[in-house]
């Protein structure tokens, strides 16, 4: 595969004016260390979007591709461009010899952040050792400029409290994922994933004009997704500010989405989208229609056709010792195709954290296949529960 050159940059002075400030932090030591920040040139993560051995060299033989830069998330989901001073330092961070850079500096940083409305709050250099932080106020100032005013999409009509939906979990998993991609990493997406809650572009049809508090509104939305390598991609959105980059956006409403709800969109048969994309001006990442249903089943409630005496003898005697669970039922599902086994359960009171009575539940019948555990007050229990005995009663 063709490779982007890389940078050999290095940043001495920045490097030992970085060092001072850490050493003794004072307004000498740290005017130093801004003004070497503002003559320095950093390597910068980015993404293409094609590959180089897939673009034709020009007459001079170079060849153009398309790339944006890579932005982190720090633990209260505030976005930053990293920014390296060495190529060390960026294999510290992403061990990654392959990954694709470029070498940028700090007025073009300056130029995007301040003179474009992103919703990146400065840059960090060096986060794998020095984490050192510079936000756009302090861009600006030493620029000598304003921040611009936010800039409202007025296209883009925010519906049912979606301007308060943030999904830091999932930027920061995300984030993550793209420097580290273990099977580890990746649980945490998709368990986030499933846990939120997020901003769809859609247009409302039917929709009356006036809606009066507590009053049930029936209409329809047709939801708007994106080209991406010729194929379409429903865009899932961590926030309104995030769908708000869209700069391009056609006149819409902002309305808020379940991960769940995603995979029935793209369970449809007569569908035409190929997957997701989250956050598409930002993170980019995207799963493909196969990798969501696998992280959200799509769940159908039937009838078993054989009955599993081993896994429920083997219930039972679990059950037993889990004094909060009342009942236990067993019924058929199918997910995604595929038969499985939907186990139910009707607990003495709520409970803080279900996972720990349901994760060993659902240890022990996958050994006799696929299996679903849920609450018995969940729609789901409910329905499958209707007049049946259950097999284990405490």
């Amino acid at each position: 595969m063709a490779q982007l050159k890389k940078p050999t940059i290095k940043n001495p002075n920045l490097v030992a004016a970085m060092a001072d400030f850490k050493q003794s932090q004072n307004q000498q030591t740290e005017e130093a260390m801004l003004s070497a920040v503002q003559e320095a040139s950093f390597i910068a993560p980015i993404s293409l979007q094609t590959s180089l051995n897939e673009v034709e060299p020009d007459e001079n033989g170079q060849r153009q591709v398309q790339a944006s830069l890579t932005a982190v998330s720090n633990k209260e989901g505030v976005k930053l461009f990293p920014a390296f001073t060495d190529w060390l330092e960026f294999l510290k961070w992403q061990n990654n010899p392959d990954a694709e850079t470029m070498v940028i500096t700090f007025d073009q940083y300056c130029d995007l952040l301040l003179k474009q409305q992103i919703d990146i709050r400065g840059i960090v250099i060096n986060p794998a050792e020095n984490n050192l932080v510079i936000r756009k106020e302090k861009m600006a100032e030493l620029k000598g400029v304003s921040l611009p005013e936010p800039v409202e999409n007025h296209a883009i009509t925010p519906m049912f409290g979606t301007e308060k939906l943030t999904n830091p979990n999932v930027v920061a998993a995300v984030t993550r994922f793209r420097t580290e991609a273990t099977p580890e990493v990746q649980n945490m997406v998709f368990d986030a994933l499933r846990k939120g809650r997020f901003v769809a572009p859609a247009i409302m049809k039917d929709f009356p004009k006036t809606v009066k508090p507590g009053e049930k509104v029936n209409a329809k939305a047709e939801f708007i997704m994106l080209n991406r390598e010729d194929k379409k991609f429903l865009p899932i959105f961590t926030s309104l500010s995030e769908l708000q980059k869209w700069s391009t956006a056609p006149a819409c409403s902002a309305v808020p989405l379940t991960f769940a709800q995603y995979t029935g969109i793209l369970s449809d048969p007569n569908g035409t989208a190929a997957g997701v994309v989250i956050d598409p001006f930002t993170l980019g990442l995207t799963f493909t229609k196969e990798q969501v249903l696998s992280i959200q089943p799509r769940l159908e409630p039937q009838e078993l056709k054989v009955i599993p005496m081993d896994m429920l003898q083997e219930l039972k005697e679990h059950l037993a010792g889990v004094p909060a669970v009342k009942k236990a039922y067993l019924s058929g599902i199918r997910a995604n195709g595929t038969d499985g086994h939907l186990i139910i359960i009707e607990l003495d009171q709520p409970q803080k954290d279900i996972r720990a009575i349901t994760d060993p539940i659902a240890q022990i019948a996958k050994k006799h296949g696929s299996c679903v555990v849920a609450p018995a007050d969940s729609p789901m229990g409910k329905q499958a529960i209707e007049g049946k005995a259950p097999f284990y009663e405490a």
